[in-house]
C-alpha cells in the first residue's frame, strides 16, 4: 500500500483497525503492550500526537486547538481506512482527542475505550472542578520547564515523583512541557459539551485508576453519568496506569475490543 502519512504514524497488524492515542508527556511507545497483544487480529495504528515521539512539531502555536489533532488523525484515516468504522482507545490528554473524534464521527467507532481523559472543558465555567483545572494549567504554564514538570508530573502521580526521576527522564520531560501546555491550550478551549456525548452510540469502556487524582474521579463520573453503553473498571493503579501497569490494563483493553 502507497500512502501519504505524517510523521510518528505507526501500523502493524491485519483486521479491523484500532487507534491508539497516548497521553502528554508520552508517546505511541506507551501503546506497545497492546499492540502486541491485538496486531495478529487487528490492524493497529498508533499515534504519535503532535510534539510527542516522531511526530511533527506544532507550526502555529497561536491557533493551537484540539482541531488541529484531529485533523491530522483525519488524515490518517483518510489514508488508511477511508470507508472502515475503527476501534478508537486513548488516554489521558489522548483520552480527550479520542472523545471529539468519536463525538464527531459517531458512527465510525466501533468501540471507544477511554483512561482518564482529561477533557476539562466539560467541567462547567465557574465550577470548583474547572477552576481547579484552571489552576493546574496556570502552574504548568511558566517559564521554569523543570519546575513545570515537577508540578505536572508530581500531580498525575505523587510528590516527590519528578525529583526522584533519573536526569537524562528530568532532561527529557522538561524539554517537552511547552507542548504540554500547549495540551492545555487545546483542552480549554474545545467546545464539545457534555450533551454531544449522548451521541456516542458504541460501547465504551472506561477505566480509570483508584489512586488518581479527584478531579480525573469527578471526569470520570461525569462522562459515565451522561454517556450510554458504558462499562466501567477501576484498577489499583494511578493516572499513569496504562505506563505503570500495563500488565493489568492493556489486557483488559484488549479482551474489550476482541468481544466487539
Amino acid at each position: 500500500m502507497s500512502v501519504n502519512l505524517p510523521s510518528g504514524i505507526h501500523v502493524s497488524g491485519q483486521g479491523p483497525a484500532v487507534i491508539l492515542l497516548h497521553s502528554s508527556l508520552s508517546s505511541a511507545r506507551q501503546w506497545l503492550p497492546l499492540v502486541s497483544l491485538l496486531k495478529n487480529t487487528h490492524t493497529m495504528i498508533n499515534i504519535d500526537i503532535l510534539g510527542y515521539g516522531k511526530s511533527e512539531k506544532v507550526i502555529d502555536e497561536k491557533h493551537y486547538n484540539l482541531n488541529v489533532e484531529t485533523a491530522r488523525i483525519q488524515k490518517v484515516i483518510d489514508e488508511l481506512i477511508p470507508s472502515q468504522e475503527y476501534h478508537l482507545v486513548g488516554h489521558s490528554y489522548g483520552g480527550a482527542i479520542a472523545l471529539k473524534l468519536a463525538v464527531e464521527s459517531p458512527k465510525k467507532i466501533l468501540s471507544l475505550t477511554l483512561y482518564e481523559p482529561v477533557a476539562f472543558h466539560l467541567f462547567e465555567q465557574g465550577s470548583d472542578e474547572r477552576k481547579q483545572a484552571n489552576l493546574f494549567a496556570e502552574k504548568v504554564n511558566i517559564d521554569d520547564k523543570y519546575q513545570s514538570a515537577t508540578v505536572f508530573t508530581d500531580f498525575w502521580n505523587k510528590e516527590g515523583f519528578f525529583k526522584s526521576l533519573p536526569q537524562k527522564m528530568k532532561d527529557y520531560m522538561a524539554a517537552d512541557m511547552h507542548k504540554v501546555s500547549l495540551d492545555f491550550q487545546g483542552l480549554m478551549s474545545e467546545e464539545y459539551n457534555e450533551s454531544d456525548l449522548q451521541h456516542i452510540l458504541c460501547d465504551t469502556l472506561l477505566l480509570s485508576g483508584k489512586f488518581s487524582p479527584k478531579l480525573s474521579h469527578s471526569l470520570i463520573r461525569k462522562i459515565a453519568n451522561t454517556m450510554r453503553n458504558v462499562k466501567q473498571i477501576t484498577f489499583d493503579a494511578g493516572h499513569m496506569g496504562p505506563i505503570e501497569n500495563s500488565d493489568l490494563i492493556h489486557p483488559a483493553i484488549a479482551d474489550f475490543i476482541k468481544k466487539i
